[in-house]
């Protein structure tokens, strides 16, 4: 795994909440994709807007195993790719210029590339797969379009069905089954999963040791950080209470703490007084659960929409209990729709025996969905052809050396 292109864009479509099914919004996409095989490395989706948090979640689907998080989507497929990349080419965003990413990189020996103002085709395998990708969203309930007028006439708030979860079990079918074993006319002909293969028995990607604390010391090193004092009863982060024993001690000094976290798991965070040394420390109500920061936020709007203003603790995760009561008794319910419609299925004419008129005319007008050519660079209004002969960055010797992959990123 050598050079890394990352980028993020809204997804043209609307998403809805666990709880009131209600359209909450369009979700943000983060992509990382391997420049040599094509392989998507990296993928994170989120409501907010691309921040520090952002890329340090989508670093840690690029460097550790996907095992876990597949797992936690409940999704069963084979997406192998994982490493440490030698290099990230990135644009100017300011979530890519944080300290704490580029102290992480400089950690474990990272460069970072940045796009030249004024020169979009630096990124164009990414963009190119990005504006692929949305095009397979428009077929989904809800889905924006990639034009206003298309808004007007099917507005996507009646039609949104999708959860950020569910869309996100979606993406990854869409990559792992899809995409990486479709042929590439860029890998002339091969498809993005092979050549993974082949370019790992030639070069394979460095990975983290298999010490146990070392995934857990990078996941720490890029995680969004801020400051905090211990007080008497513990750290408080997000309305939420946590606890160490070496509290204790440093309470005393009253000297805020660095505190990192992790936004799909508010249940443990890690905190440091020298920014080397972490521990971790737990919700200080030993009988809370895990909670994400997103279903924090979500619980924190409810309560304020119902005029309570004086957020506790304790109300945090009554309205977080409520809303997953209230997501786990609709999809019973859906469920139960469901087999309630096979039952009348079983008792329809045609399974008596009796077909309808119109089943040989719908089954001679059906047309399979057509296959999606990655390959094909979709329309876009403006034209992002590049100078070929155009300068390469300038880089440090490291980047000097693939100056060839810079007048490459338009060809392919």
């Amino acid at each position: 795994m050598d050079i890394v292109q990352i980028d993020h864009t809204l997804a043209d479509l609307m998403l809805v909440d666990d709880a009131s099914r209600r359209p909450i919004g369009r979700p943000w996409l983060s992509i990382a994709l391997d420049v040599s095989t094509r392989c998507v490395v990296g993928v994170y989706v989120g409501m907010d807007r691309p921040n520090a948090a952002t890329v340090a979640l989508l670093l840690t689907r690029v460097v550790l195993p996907k095992d876990g998080w597949l797992a936690s989507l409940d999704v069963s497929v084979d997406w192998p790719m994982h490493g440490i990349p030698q290099l990230l080419h990135l644009d100017n965003a300011a979530e890519f210029k944080g300290r704490a990413l580029r102290a992480g990189c400089r950690e474990y020996g990272v460069e970072l590339m940045y796009r030249p103002a004024g020169r979009p085709y630096f990124g164009g395998h990414i963009e190119r797969l990005m504006r692929t990708i949305m095009e397979r969203v428009h077929s989904l309930p809800g889905s924006t379009g990639s034009s206003p007028k298309g808004r007007k006439a099917r507005p996507p708030e009646k039609e949104a069905s999708l959860t950020i979860r569910e869309f996100e079990r979606w993406l990854v079918l869409e990559i792992a089954e899809r995409y990486h074993h479709n042929a590439h006319r860029g890998l002339q002909g091969a498809t993005p999963f092979s050549q993974w293969a082949t370019a790992g028995q030639k070069t394979p990607p460095r990975l983290l040791p298999n010490a146990a604390p070392e995934p857990l010391r990078f996941l720490i090193q890029f995680l969004p950080m801020t400051y905090r004092t211990v007080q008497s009863d513990g750290l408080t982060l997000f309305y939420l209470r946590y606890w160490h024993p070496i509290f204790a001690a440093w309470r005393a000094t009253k000297q805020k703490v660095i505190t990192r976290y992790h936004p799909e798991d508010l249940s443990r965070i890690f905190v440091s007084v020298d920014g080397k040394h972490y521990v971790e420390a737990t919700f200080a109500d030993l009988r809370r659960g895990r909670v994400s920061l997103w279903e924090q936020r979500s619980a924190l709007r409810r309560l304020r929409s119902q005029g309570k203003e004086y957020v506790t603790e304790a109300k945090v995760f009554d309205a977080i209990d409520e809303q997953r009561r209230i997501v786990s008794h609709a999809r019973s319910q859906t469920l139960g729709a469901n087999r309630q419609g096979e039952a009348l299925k079983e008792l329809s004419p045609q399974s008596l025996g009796e077909a309808p008129n119109s089943v040989r005319a719908n089954t001679l007008g059906k047309q399979s969905e057509p296959a999606v050519d990655y390959n094909k660079p979709p329309p876009v209004s403006m034209s992002s052809r590049c100078n070929c002969n155009a300068p390469a960055a300038n880089t440090s010797a490291p980047g000097r050396e693939r100056a060839g992959y810079v007048r490459r990123w338009c060809q392919n």
